[in-house]
Parts: structure tokens; sequence; C-alpha cells
């Protein structure tokens, strides 16, 4: 099974739609907002911890296993993708 990186850009836009802000989502994750949205609009990417954090909210919210989580198939990092 291929198994690629976390699209953090969806994960966040997943959120979104389910109706939560990115204040909201960042004081889930316990991060600045302005951290947050690094991750969807500027291709950083969250530390383990926060990365974890934030795929649980968004398994939680879309009442989806952490393992499908949206991904990016085939890449192996976000500098990958660029």
């Amino acid at each position: 099974m291929t198994r690629g990186v976390i699209d953090w850009w969806q994960v966040v836009v997943d959120l979104e739609r389910a109706g939560y802000s990115h204040a909201s989502m960042a004081a889930a994750v316990g991060v600045p907002r302005t951290t947050l949205i690094g991750w969807k609009n500027l291709g950083a990417e969250p530390g383990f911890t926060n990365g974890e954090r934030l795929v649980l909210l968004w398994a939680a919210v879309t009442s989806q296993a952490t393992e499908a989580a949206p991904r990016h198939i085939g890449t192996l990092s976000a500098a990958a993708i660029r």
C-alpha cells in the first residue's frame, strides 16, 4: 500500500467546511493561528506532535480513521510537491 505525506491543505479545508475557523483549529492543536495558516497556504508542515493533533481533530470531526486522512500519494515530503 502506498502512503504519501499528509495533505495539510486538504485537512484544514475539510475542517473549515465542517465549520471550524482557523482560530478554533489552532486552539485545538495548541499553536498560533498564523502557524496553522502557514500549514495551509505556505506549504509548511507541522512537527509530529502538532500534526498528530490536527489529524486527530480531523478524524473526530469527519468521523473517519486517522489513517484515512488526505494524502499526497507517492511523494515523500512537501518539498517534493513543489
